[in-house]
């Protein structure tokens, strides 16, 4: 009988960080495989016996090891080690203790919504296929801007002549989609979002629509760059057609301690704060000592 495991990913050059992490999974009684070249294949592997994955860098890695671990229903937990960390939730001095939480059960996980966009090929073999845990972006790839028309479960949804167009989940609202414009959504929500990237339209607003739909996107003029969550990349011109449905889901590992929504558009973007430089008294106006109060303007006849 095989024993169980927890699987590292590390972001290149961060080999030193999982040390603490790995001894402490091993006196837990687990099996541990690392990785950092080739996760596809140590993925496919391990994944019968995985019980759950640890990315270790940024949000990139993280994304990275959610197109892994979502289609084996593996739990997923990430450890910070980048510049915003919206989705690595534990430190990585932490670690060794959110480990022990998971091993004696003291954890929960959040269905997250993923996406799979499909390129068609000539025959049934999808000439391109990839997840997205954030978004699906198609972007011009040229100076000039493209003509996108989308369709919603086989209605019009709108043509757009725009520098491209993002559809994004729950999840991925706060990341590029964020940045073009769209609205922060809270990922219990069941939704997706659809934002225009500088429309030529005097309005062309991000709509929400639910989660289970399918989106045909087809280029109707121009050249385009398809990604998925910026990792998986392809090209599509004239005529191109490509098909956003939902994906699997990722089982994300929470903690009770864990930051909640808002409080991580707080602390990581600031959403519904005040800039920060305006806070800072050495940018505010110094009063004149001469002052003794207010200005008052003198009246004249």
């Amino acid at each position: 009988m095989s024993r169980r495991q927890i699987g590292f990913l590390l972001h290149p050059g961060e080999q030193h960080a999982v040390e603490a992490g790995a001894e402490r999974a091993r006196e837990l009684g687990y099996d541990v495989w690392v990785e950092v070249r080739e996760p596809e294949t140590t993925m496919a592997a391990h994944a019968a016996d995985t019980d759950l994955l640890v990315t270790i860098g940024g949000d990139g890695t993280f994304l990275f090891g959610a197109r892994l671990a979502a289609p084996r229903a593996i739990p997923v937990m990430g450890v910070n080690r980048g510049r915003l960390g919206f989705l690595t939730d534990v430190e990585v001095a932490d670690l060794p203790a959110a480990l022990d939480a998971f091993a004696g059960g003291r954890y929960h996980t959040q269905r997250r919504s993923m996406l799979e966009a499909t390129v068609p090929g000539d025959s049934d073999t999808p000439r391109w296929q990839a997840l997205a845990l954030n978004e699906v972006a198609v972007k011009s790839g040229g100076v000039s801007v493209a003509r996108i028309r989308v369709e919603e479960d086989g209605e019009l949804l709108g043509e757009f002549d725009a520098d491209g167009l993002v559809v994004a989940t729950a999840t991925g609202s706060t990341a590029y989609a964020l940045s073009a414009g769209g609205p922060p959504i809270d990922p219990r929500v069941r939704a997706v979002v659809v934002v225009p990237l500088a429309p030529h339209a005097v309005i062309s607003r991000a709509i929400v629509l639910p989660e289970m739909v399918t989106l045909r996107v087809t280029v109707e003029r121009g050249r385009v760059n398809l990604a998925a969550d910026g990792l998986a990349e392809t090209r599509l011109r004239d005529g191109a057609e490509m098909v956003i449905r939902p994906g699997p889901e990722l089982a994300y590992v929470r903690f009770d301690d864990s930051p909640s929504f808002l409080r991580r558009l707080r602390d990581k973007v600031r959403f519904g704060l005040p800039l920060k430089d305006l806070e800072r008294p050495s940018l505010r106006r110094p009063p004149d000592a001469t002052d003794t109060g207010p200005a008052v303007v003198e009246a004249r006849p």
